[in-house]
């Protein structure tokens, strides 16, 4: 995948249910390289397949995907949960990583959380993914002190943002 990115803006929008496997794609691709670190489990957790990722569009949340000079480099979503906007499943391409695709996708979610009245957009990750991290903090995301748990034998722990309404959608 050869990208001439440095002048390119991502475009995101939502996924199309016939683009489930490019996302599933993606998924695998941008964990290849920390693959080694996550348990058989917890990779196939993380991992999620064409059909899984065709029920979250369909029903349990959205899925985005970002693209470059019309190919797709990095997706993530979402699922409404009673404490909040839960973001799953974020990958950028390893070559269009530093190149703003995390942060684009990580304002669609934060967009798609306020028009539907999310106070909070929440994600989990382990503490080996740390540009991931770094992404989420100058993102405005901080970490939860007391949401620390283990997933399938890998330590995971949460990150929150609180998202500003607009006060008439408050009253």
């Amino acid at each position: 995948m050869d990208l001439q990115l440095a002048t390119i803006s991502p475009r995101v929008r939502r996924a199309r249910l016939a683009e489930a496997a490019q996302a599933a794609f993606l998924l695998r691709v941008a964990f290849a390289e920390v693959a080694a670190l996550y348990t058989p489990e917890a990779l196939e957790a993380t991992l999620l397949d064409t059909e899984t990722l065709r029920r979250r569009m369909t029903g349990e949340g959205a899925v985005w995907l970002a693209f470059v000079g019309g190919r797709a480099v990095g997706t993530v979503s979402a699922i409404p949960r009673v404490e909040g906007l839960h973001v799953r499943s974020m990958a950028v391409h390893p070559e269009a990583r530093g190149q703003g695709v995390g942060r684009a996708l990580l304002e669609a979610v934060e967009r798609f959380g306020r028009d539907r009245g999310h106070e909070r957009i929440f994600l989990r990750t382990t503490p080996f993914l740390s540009s991931a991290i770094a992404l989420y903090s100058r993102s405005g995301f901080t970490m939860r002190e007391d949401a620390e748990r283990d997933f399938h034998g890998v330590p995971l722990f949460e990150m929150e943002k609180l998202l500003e309404l607009d006060l008439l959608e408050r009253r």
